[in-house]
């Protein structure tokens, strides 16, 4: 089975870590990858040393990039051409017109975009959507909320996804709590998560911020405002996840809006306690006081006061980290996420 993924870029992301754990978990040499722009992360690097191959289609201009696109797709004759994200999906919905030998995939990986903001867009993604021989969603709140901006006017169907089980080394928990976020909107709720730490100065010691993008310069202000300059380091982006997530007692996702977060498997999968936000499919994976604890970001001081209990419980930390990575291997493995993404593949060639 020979299968295309078109994907916007490889800096790092929820889309991009998927695909790329996909990538590794399967066979590599079946998998081409098309980028629309330039990447220079150690996800994109390490694909390099895999010798996955990649179809470069930086072309400034977006018509010679389909055109390059579409050479592509009929010289090679892919079974599946499966594209991530905005604006690959518009690309790979044109080009399906042209190459009706592959059947093409788009999977939604976000509960909402700011393309839902103009009306105008509904009646262009309403003909987009239908190109597709197979839509999915990366939860039931995403399929949900896709359904209903797309009037339901097409098929989706779900698939969870999964990550790579994080590597567990044994550390001294130097950090208190670690959040893993991107930070290119304020949807990950990283502004909350330090306006509820500033309630608690006095009941932690540390807490570290991994993720980059636009919101952090603002967020940096936030901080210092508040009084946590000396407590809160934001660390960027980087490749030693495990490391950090083994170096720190709670993980904390204090997002507005989620579709099927990555960050929080991976810290499921390291056996970290987790504080979670009650939205979107999250109360699907955490079961409070259970494999975590779920909170609303809404009420002030929720969080806060989730964060100093768990802090002062030990046994609870353990007991909880032990569940949730249960929850993980049992649900959430990239293994079984790849199997059903195989099995769709060959469901879809079938048609």
């Amino acid at each position: 089975m020979k299968v295309l993924h078109i994907i916007n870029s490889f800096d790092i992301g929820g889309a991009e870590k998927l695909l790329y754990n996909y990538i590794f978990e399967t066979n590599s040499k079946c998998n081409s990858i098309a980028i629309l722009k330039s990447s220079n992360s150690f996800l994109y690097r390490d694909l390099i040393k895999k010798e996955v191959r990649i179809i470069y289609i930086y072309d400034k201009n977006p018509i010679s990039k389909f055109i390059r696109l579409v050479k592509d797709i009929r010289a090679e004759e892919y079974d599946v051409v499966h594209a991530h994200l905005f604006p690959s999906n518009y690309y790979a919905a044109i080009a399906s017109l042209f190459c009706k030998k592959s059947k093409f995939i788009f999977t939604e990986h976000s509960v909402t975009n700011r393309r839902r903001r103009y009306k105008i867009v509904k009646f262009v993604e309403r003909i987009i959507y239908r190109q597709f021989d197979g839509v999915i969603a990366c939860s039931e709140e995403v399929k949900k909320s896709l359904l209903k901006w797309l009037n339901g006017n097409i098929s989706v169907y779900v698939i969870n996804n999964g990550v790579k089980e994080i590597e567990k080394i044994d550390a001294n928990k130097e950090y208190d709590l670690i959040t893993i976020a991107s930070l290119r909107s304020d949807v990950k709720g990283v502004d909350i998560l330090l306006k509820e730490l500033s309630y608690i100065k006095d009941d932690f010691n540390n807490a570290i911020i991994v993720g980059d993008g636009v919101k952090k310069e603002n967020l940096l202000i936030l901080r210092n405002a508040l009084g946590l300059d000396n407590k809160v380091d934001f660390l960027g982006i980087r490749d030693d996840i495990g490391i950090m997530l083994s170096k720190s007692k709670i993980f904390v996702m204090a997002s507005r809006n989620e579709g099927f977060p990555l960050a929080l498997l991976e810290a499921m999968s390291s056996k970290s306690p987790i504080i979670a936000s009650n939205v979107s499919d999250i109360p699907k994976i955490i079961r409070s006081n259970e494999n975590g604890v779920l909170v609303d970001i809404k009420k002030k001081g929720e969080l806060s006061e989730a964060i100093k209990c768990l802090l002062k419980n030990k046994d609870m930390r353990i007991k909880m980290g032990e569940y949730a990575y249960k929850t993980y291997k049992n649900n959430y493995d990239i293994e079984i996420y790849c199997k059903k993404i195989n099995k769709f593949y060959k469901d879809i060639i079938k048609k």
